[in-house]
């Protein structure tokens, strides 16, 4: 009958299912259901707990309908299984069903996992404290509602891609650690489709040698700012993240070490500038004429002399702040605004007069506007007193979301 077990009421039951919980504590492959041609097939709405390391000597598992895996730790319950062959069709572990998996290892293998959710979905795969050790293709997920990765491990693993239709990928608390050889940690291939998010937060990522951390196919299909970084520690010195970058609509990347974190900031300036702005008429607002020059570090913006377009893709308010040195003869009356959209913001309008002695004077102006993409932002100028002219010889101006 086994080893007899005392539940929390005192009941007692043997190792093996228990026919009220359909619980299954596993210490050696005996207590697995037999394999049939290298296949030991998990009996559906049945939980296996791993009480400590097996090897399933070249047989592979296959789960069913809310198949569970569990163990006490992922330090002491590996499964593993000498003499399995390579590639998805020998993955350690297969399903086309939710399955949780809690505190064990998979390791030591080619390849460790391989899930279909297309012909069962919704799959739910909520995976915590699981470790992938020695694995150099940890596998594929094609198509689930969402893989929620927690308080796990890549453990000179790497190779898991994802493929079809996922809903969410949500890491947290995790380590990535690659092999160094080619390939990538984590992949988004060109063909998937992200409903929601991809998401990794506080966790840490390991690329050295040839190997890339994360990978996401600038053809996969991605929400705007779905791929999410935050507070993520990569290091290893070697290719962190690629395909889609810093700079693209669908990334927010923020708090994270060794790579560019994304923002929305756009800035210019101009210095020693000798182009006049022509006033035709008193009180009436122009462009600020000459050229201006870009900040390498913008992001979410482009650039044309004296004007921002703003290309992000949510809608977001900015605050928007400039400063000008200008000259225009004795004693004249200039007024100075923010311009959305070719129309004058009254909220930023300010002034100042000009010397006696034609001292160059200078104007602050500042302004909080909503932008969405394709908005643009410029200074305009007036000669509140006559129509002389105007000379801006010094000018920037920042645009910063808040």
């Amino acid at each position: 009958m086994g080893q007899v077990y005392k539940g929390i009421l005192g009941e007692q039951f043997s190792k093996g299912v228990d026919t009220l919980n359909n619980f299954v504590f596993v210490s050696t492959l005996s207590d697995l259901p037999t394999a049939v041609g290298g296949v030991i097939t998990l009996l559906a709405e049945t939980t296996y707990f791993f009480t400590n390391d097996l090897d399933l000597n070249g047989s592979r598992l296959v789960g069913a309908s809310d198949t569970v895996i569990l163990g006490p730790s992922s330090e002491n319950a590996k499964i593993t299984s000498t003499g399995l062959g390579t590639g998805l069709s020998n993955a350690l572990f297969t399903t086309e069903w939710t399955t949780p998996i809690r505190h064990v290892t998979f390791g030591d293998v080619d390849t460790a996992i391989n899930i279909d959710g297309v012909t069962n979905s919704p799959v739910a795969l909520d995976w915590t404290g699981v470790n992938f050790q020695n694995v150099p293709n940890v596998g594929q997920i094609s198509t689930c509602d969402n893989w929620i990765f927690s308080k796990g491990a890549f453990l000179n693993s790497k190779g898991l891609t994802f493929t079809g239709t996922v809903g969410t990928i949500g890491i947290d608390n995790s380590i990535f650690v690659g092999d160094g050889s080619a390939g990538n940690i984590l992949e988004i291939d060109a063909s998937a489709t992200i409903t929601r998010r991809f998401r990794i937060i506080y966790s840490s990522i390991v690329a050295f040698g040839s190997t890339v951390g994360i990978d996401v196919d600038v053809l996969a299909t991605v929400p705007t700012e779905g791929y999410i970084l935050d507070t993520i520690n990569f290091s290893g010195g070697g290719t962190y993240t690629s395909g889609v970058d810093y700079l693209d609509n669908k990334v927010r990347w923020s708090n994270s070490r060794g790579v560019t974190n994304t923002s929305e900031f756009g800035n210019y300036y101009m210095t020693n500038n000798a182009t006049v702005t022509p006033i035709a008429s008193s009180g009436v607002e122009y462009k600020i004429e000459g050229t201006t020059t870009p900040k390498a570090i913008n992001q979410k913006f482009t650039h044309t002399n004296n004007r921002l377009t703003y290309t992000g893709g949510l809608d977001r308010e900015f605050q928007i702040s400039a400063t000008v040195s200008f000259t225009s003869g004795n004693n004249k009356v200039i007024g100075l605004y923010i311009n959305k959209n070719g129309t004058i913001i009254s909220d930023s309008e300010m002034y100042a007069t000009t010397s006696g002695s034609g001292r160059a004077e200078s104007i602050h102006v500042q302004t909080v506007l909503p932008l969405t993409a394709n908005d643009y932002i410029e200074l305009w100028i007036e000669n509140d007193t006559d129509a002389t002219d105007v000379t801006v010889e010094f000018l920037n101006l920042i645009c910063k979301s808040l």
